[in-house]
């Protein structure tokens, strides 16, 4: 198991191995994503460093807050109340070491290691998990208010058409023998000259399951 004492340790062990061989210790993480890079544990990296004896040496240690981690991870400026009592169950960790990140070249490829305390990583997890029910929640919430709406809108429709609905269901011709779409349609438009197809369309629609509704 590696506790935040074990990243102190190894971060030491190589500021010496570096100091005997005259390397530069940077306070940086070298990018490998185009490089040939090989993974290096990192108590065997103070004997790589004297071995090599490189001129530059990368490394990141990082000391664990809170506050800033949390919002790191949620992308939040500002914490709110979930937030924030995530970040403050973990406040006893603030100011250990959570993340060490070695790196050296050699010969073109990139030897390095990125380790964490085993108690970070069960933070992170913790905080995987609090994104994932976030993230389903507003999913739900989403969906609550987009039946919502069209609830809303149905019943905008149904208002807006039921005096027309009301008027061409009334009207005898409407359940004359023999009537077909295109006869109620004709009859629409004689008795709404002023609606348009399409608003026509819908009026004979609503009006026809409007009465077959009501002869089940």
């Amino acid at each position: 198991m590696t506790e935040s004492t074990d990243l102190d340790r190894m971060a030491e062990e190589v500021r010496r191995a570096a100091e005997e061989c005259g390397a530069m210790v940077l306070n940086s993480i070298l990018a490998s994503e185009h490089l040939a890079a090989v993974a290096v544990n990192g108590d065997t990296f103070p004997a790589l460093i004297r071995h090599i004896r490189p001129r530059l040496l990368y490394m990141m240690l990082t000391k664990f807050d809170p506050i800033d981690e949390v919002a790191a991870h949620f992308e939040e400026e500002e914490l709110d109340r979930a937030l924030k009592k995530l970040a403050d169950k973990w406040k006893t960790r603030d100011g250990q070491s959570s993340r060490l990140v070695l790196g050296l070249m050699a010969d073109g490829v990139l030897h390095g290691i990125v380790e964490t305390a085993n108690w970070f990583d069960d933070f992170e997890e913790e905080a995987e998990a609090l994104a994932e029910a976030r993230a389903e929640e507003f999913r739900a919430a989403f969906e609550r208010d987009q039946d919502a709406e069209r609830v809303r809108r149905e019943n905008e429709e149904k208002e807006r058409w039921a005096p027309y609905v009301k008027k061409l269901t009334s009207d005898a011709r409407f359940n004359a023998p023999k009537i077909s779409a295109p006869k109620r349609m004709t009859l629409a438009e004689s008795l709404f000259p002023d609606l348009d197809r399409t608003s026509l369309k819908k009026v004979v629609e609503r009006a026809t399951s409007q009465q077959w509704l009501g002869a089940k």
